[in-house]
């Protein structure tokens, strides 16, 4: 079922409430893939209803931007994946003239990508989503592990009645996580992405093995791992898992991220380790066959 308007989707919601149904929701900009399709299944087998949204979040695209997406496939992709309905929407819906509420954290927005990751834009977008579809569940990947920590924060400080559940990176085989702006990446460009990851996965083993010191020890030494060419490391931090500011000496719980840019796109990585059992063993992922 494809609802194309917040109105329409608003009909189908509320019967759907009115019946004591449970709602797990997958907000998306479009573009979906097969991250997206293990957040839907999620929603699918622990909901009633599983809803995925569709819209390329109008107020976190740099002006100018074009999104590249298909709506028809986007919506076929998703009901195949388990999803219940596909609600989409349009900039005249979501940020009619005189539009200007901002989820706002602090400094913390700012903290892993800088201003123009506009992460409040992209944690305003979900928290509305949210507050739109009254979700008994909703689904954020581990991928973007600043955005899916931010709202489930905004959620809790918010009074919102919804719980926030993560679901684990889906990566090629050679550790790239999927993501849509990499679905015109070549074979090498993928292949030269995985340094980064092999570099995160092999800070955390060293962490593992009772290196603590952060700058000297463990930035320093994944340094010469990520063997790149036509990409541009713009950074390697380990920070807390709550303030995202840097960490001197390593305390649980706490991001490994890093971040390369090429082709005009920034692509950012991380592995998230909230606790001693994901430092030892390393997080949960869903495997992928890379691209032909």
């Amino acid at each position: 079922m494809h609802l194309t308007s917040l109105l329409d989707g608003k009909a189908f919601l509320t019967e759907v409430a009115r019946t004591g149904q449970t709602i797990g929701t997958v907000h998306t900009l479009g573009a979906l893939h097969a991250g997206h399709a293990a957040l839907i299944r999620r929603a699918a087998v622990e909901n009633d209803v599983a809803i995925v949204t569709v819209y390329p979040n109008k107020i976190q695209l740099r002006p100018g931007d074009n999104y590249d997406f298909n709506l028809d496939e986007d919506i076929l992709f998703a009901l195949r994946a388990g999803a219940t309905a596909v609600i989409s929407s349009n900039d005249a819906e979501m940020f009619p003239p005189g539009y200007r509420t901002l989820v706002s954290q602090g400094e913390c927005q700012l903290r892993l990508g800088g201003p123009e990751a506009l992460l409040k834009e992209a944690i305003t977008g979900a928290i509305r989503w949210i507050c739109y579809a009254r979700p008994t569940r909703s689904y954020f990947g581990l991928k973007d592990i600043q955005q899916a920590l931010l709202v489930k924060r905004a959620v809790a400080d918010l009074l919102l009645d919804c719980e926030i559940r993560f679901v684990p990176t889906v990566r090629y085989k050679n550790g790239v996580p999927m993501s849509s702006r990499l679905r015109r990446f070549s074979r090498s460009d993928l292949d030269e992405l995985s340094y980064l990851f092999m570099a995160l996965d092999n800070i955390r083993k060293e962490i593992a093995r009772g290196t603590s010191c952060v700058q000297d020890h463990l930035i320093e030494s994944a340094m010469p791992q990520i063997n790149l060419g036509q990409f541009d490391l713009r950074f390697l931090r380990i920070v807390d898992a709550d303030s995202f500011e840097d960490q001197e000496h390593v305390v649980l719980p706490f991001i490994i991220v890093g971040s390369v840019a090429a082709h005009r796109i920034k692509v950012f990585d991380n592995i998230y380790v909230p606790d001693h059992e994901t430092l030892l063993d390393g997080p949960s992922y869903v495997w992928a066959d890379l691209p032909a």
